[in-house]
């Protein structure tokens, strides 16, 4: 195993894979700290020798210098942190090989659910935004038609143009707002395309390496250890690029 993987502080390498794991509680970097005593280098049980990441783990930086009034731990070993990611990433690669459409599906519905954005109404807005901004131009053609001809007087007309000239403003305000929430969405679908076309590639990886993870990863959050129905449990958030993270669906 490629040791600047590991994300190891060794002496031949200080290169960390994940680059920098952070704490999901003070949001500091995690550091990787390397046991040199207190473990075997056989494993008991397979009785096979043991890797660097085998006597590693992270730990909060802010707690390893300030203690736990500080922060807490949120200690994870380096090797589980290893599987976990090399396991989702293969989950998901093979969603996106087995079937992309639902994928996609999946994840710009989630996004849509972040960002708070209602496609097909936004549109419906912006059709009757366009459609009053037309009706605007008309009546101004009618109103200085109807001054013209001594139907409308001037402060008549002054008060009427300026409550028009008002709303076509903030009408087109709406307008570019729309556009620009719209433009965002189309980033997002082709954001979300990308990410299938790139993550169908490590569908059969069986071991990562620093080119994988950071093509693929922006960065990993690290959680409490808390106790929930009489077990240890640890968040773990991974945030892809393109997508952010991709939560388990419900149903």
């Amino acid at each position: 195993m490629d040791l600047a993987f590991c994300g190891l502080f060794l002496p031949s390498c200080c290169t960390c894979y994940f680059n920098s794991p952070h704490c999901e509680t003070c949001g500091k970097s995690m550091q990787a700290r390397y046991e040199k005593v207190g473990r075997m280098d056989i494993n008991r049980v397979t009785k096979e020798k043991r890797e660097p990441i085998d006597k590693s783990y992270y730990i909060c930086q802010t707690y390893n210098r300030l203690g736990k009034n500080a922060c807490t731990s949120h200690k994870i070993e380096a090797r589980d942190l290893y599987n976990l990611v090399l396991a989702d990433i293969q989950k998901h690669a093979r969603k996106a090989l087995q079937d992309s459409d639902a994928f996609y599906t999946q994840l710009t519905k989630k996004l849509e659910q972040k960002q708070n954005v209602d496609e097909v109404s936004l549109k419906k807005e912006l059709n009757a935004l366009t459609a009053r901004n037309q009706e605007i131009d008309q009546l101004f053609m009618s109103l200085y038609e109807d001054k013209s001809k001594g139907i409308l007087t001037e402060h008549r007309f002054v008060v009427m143009t300026e409550q028009l000239e008002q709303e076509q403003t903030q009408g087109k305000t709406r307008t570019q707002e729309i556009m620009e929430t719209l433009s965002r969405v189309d980033d997002r679908s082709k954001d979300v395309r990308t990410f299938i076309e790139e993550i169908g590639q490590y569908a059969a990886v069986e071991e990562l390496d620093e080119a994988i993870v950071h093509r693929l990863i922006d960065k990993i959050v690290i959680g409490q250890i808390h106790v929930e129905n009489g077990e240890k449990v640890q968040r773990v958030k991974i945030v892809y690029n393109f997508v952010g993270e991709i939560k388990k669906e419900t149903t």
